[in-house]
């Protein structure tokens, strides 16, 4: 096999390609900015709503959790306008990224909230702390050190997820990558720089996500969960 790379495909397109690259940083960043909101106040209702509400926020998780993403940003890209709310590919793709990542936020948040020691809460209870009060200053400080490792997984899944949305015409990396494919037939080099390109784009962020949980445990709530010393 004589197969000669032409990576002067790639150097012809890299505008292309990084400008579809920061698009793909751009989607991942805000949906799951997104997505940490809703869980937050899923996480909220779960705890403390009503029951109509818990059972909401179960059947959102479950519904989310086990249906394919592609499945999901199909459905709001092409089934919603049947039902009259037709939404632009970017703002379909944020939004399904969003509603994804924010599912699986929820259990990162309740796990973390849950982990606190319950001799801590009802210490504070007998106190007459109130149950805001409470949150506040001793239940979310200490989950939220024990949270952060899993946020960051999690945009760090958000962030290769992002690669789907190629499928509904967002103009991401994959979707600029597959265009200068079909103008140049030469699939072998444009789609390897694409993936050194992901690998070194995931690699900063899981190293910034090591740097953080190994810095996290000098605050002492990590000592714990870790068992570190």
């Amino acid at each position: 096999m004589n197969y000669v790379f032409q990576f002067n495909i790639v150097w012809d397109h890299l505008p292309e390609l990084l400008e579809g690259a920061l698009l793909t940083i751009r989607l991942s960043a805000t949906a799951m900015a997104l997505g940490l909101c809703l869980a937050l106040l899923c996480a909220y209702g779960q705890s403390a709503g009503p029951r109509p509400v818990r059972w909401l926020v179960a059947s959102y998780v479950e519904l989310i959790r086990n249906t394919p993403f592609l499945v999901q940003i199909f459905f709001l890209y092409f089934a919603l306008p049947q039902l009259g709310l037709k939404l632009n590919p970017t703002v379909t793709a944020i939004i399904a990224l969003g509603l994804n990542g924010g599912a699986y936020a929820i259990e990162i948040i309740r796990g973390g909230v849950q982990s606190i020691d319950k001799g801590q809460v009802e210490a504070s209870q007998a106190l007459g702390m109130t149950y805001q009060r409470l949150m506040r200053r001793i239940v979310i400080p200490q989950a939220l050190m024990r949270m952060i490792p899993g946020i960051l997984n999690q945009f760090v899944t958000c962030f290769k997820s992002t690669s789907i949305v190629s499928v509904i015409a967002v103009p991401d990396l994959m979707y600029q990558a597959g265009l200068i494919v079909s103008m140049t037939f030469l699939p072998m080099p444009v789609y390897s720089f694409v993936a050194l390109l992901y690998f070194l784009m995931v690699m900063v962020i899981a190293l910034g996500v090591r740097l953080a949980t190994r810095h996290l445990p000098q605050f002492g709530y990590f000592h714990q969960l870790h068992g570190t010393e």
